[in-house]
């Protein structure tokens, strides 16, 4: 709580929609299909001026994670994937799987803003095969 009240009132703000997007996109993940979660992505909201910066929103995502139960890292990529949407930033979606011994069957998921992986660090993901990108398409 200590660390919440030193931040600005912005960076509460980004925390709170990060933690009420991972809420929504958990719920959504558990009742809707799949494909209607997906294929949601919002318009740009903000003007380029005072849009957060992609490591700000990474940030927000990846502190909001600890409030939300369940929080997968699909939930969190699709979050990430929405807050990077409504800041005008172009990101996909990637999905990969491998198979480990002794854990077996991997997935995880990941969001990619030019070239650069976000949320899992490039060597978290290399032993994934990318089984699926989700590129939302320009606006």
């Amino acid at each position: 709580m200590r660390k919440l009240w030193h931040l600005s009132s912005a960076e509460r703000g980004l925390l709170l929609k990060a933690g009420i997007l991972l809420a929504i996109y958990r719920i959504a993940l558990w009742v809707l299909p799949w494909n209607r979660v997906s294929v949601s992505r919002p318009s740009p909201s903000e003007s380029s001026a005072d849009r957060p910066s992609v490591e700000r929103l990474e940030w927000a995502v990846r502190t909001a994670r600890r409030m939300v139960p369940f929080a997968s890292c699909l939930t969190q990529a699709l979050a990430l994937n929405h807050l990077l949407a409504r800041a005008g930033y172009e990101s996909s979606i990637h999905i990969g799987v491998a198979k480990t011994e002794g854990r077996g069957f991997e997935a995880h998921a990941w969001v990619e803003h030019v070239g650069v992986t976000l949320l899992s660090s490039p060597s978290e993901v290399a032993h994934y095969s990318r089984l699926l990108a989700l590129r939302a398409p320009s606006l």
